[in-house]
């Protein structure tokens, strides 16, 4: 028989190796994911640190608070707006999409019904909103780590590169089957006794219109909750409050088949 015996393993050199890695481990979370991103201006808490360690905005940018007398966006359709949005560069913006695709598709059409389709949306539509996140105008949970760091330029590119992209879902009509009588008198029509604008007022008769957000055949969960967000009064940059004033007056049903109906108009 060999007289070699085998460490036991509770040798007291595994306890110390074991616990000095233990030791290393929690020391090194602590520094990365909750010292060093705590020690940025603007972190509040233990959870705004977290997700700046992991690239994600906190909760603290969760709802936009627009002071008293501040636009609720920063963009102002002048002349001088107009001629800067024809200085974007489709083919720049395609290079610099590729982080928007991920979330967006490739194609500019979302395979979440939360995330909206931007393909085919007017420059002014898609530039708009990429200031009004950048500008914390609009909720930013997500946007924000995507738009901070684009220049004027590359937001008009952006813009140029997802107006130039073909919508598939733009290019039919509403299917007899999908066209809620209730939900198509509210977006042709509204209801003007209760005080509710009509939707092709201001998105066009079939929820496609230059200079507005799109609403043909765009991601009916992604409508629902923009609508919602509106009513409740945490995205606020509709310049001079039109779409807070319709969804207050909106129920939450009206809501859900509005969004149902514009989802379908080109499915």
């Amino acid at each position: 028989m060999s007289n070699c015996t085998r460490p036991a393993l509770l040798d007291s050199r595994f306890a110390v190796w074991g616990g000095a890695t233990v030791v290393l481990f929690v020391a090194t979370v602590a520094v990365g994911f909750v010292w060093l991103p705590s020690a940025q201006p603007g972190t509040a808490g233990l959870w705004d640190a977290i997700c700046r360690a992991v690239g994600l905005p906190g909760g603290s940018s969760a709802r936009v608070v627009v002071p008293p007398g501040v636009p609720s966006s920063t963009v102002a359709w002048t002349p001088a707006t107009r001629e800067l949005l024809t200085r974007g560069d489709a083919t720049r913006g395609a290079a610099s999409a590729t982080a928007c695709n991920n979330c967006h598709g490739a194609n500019g059409i979302s395979a979440d019904a939360a995330i909206p389709n931007l393909a085919g949306h007017s420059v002014a539509a898609i530039y708009k909103q990429l200031e009004d996140f950048k500008s914390n105008r609009r909720n930013a949970m997500v946007m924000a780590v995507f738009v901070a760091p684009l220049s004027q330029q590359q937001m008009l590119d952006l813009a140029a590169h997802y107006a130039a992209l073909p919508n598939p879902l733009a290019a039919g009509g509403a299917k007899a089957d999908v066209a809620d009588a209730a939900a198509k008198a509210l977006a042709e029509f509204g209801a003007p006794l209760r005080g509710i604008a009509s939707c092709a007022a201001c998105h066009g008769p079939l929820g496609q219109t230059p200079g507005a957000p799109g609403l043909q055949g765009q991601q009916r969960a992604y409508l629902e909750q923009q609508l919602q967000a509106f009513k409740s009064g945490s995205r606020r940059n509709d310049i001079s409050e039109q779409m807070r004033a319709v969804a207050r007056q909106l129920s939450d049903e009206e809501i859900a088949r509005l969004a149902a109906y514009y989802s379908g108009l080109a499915q």
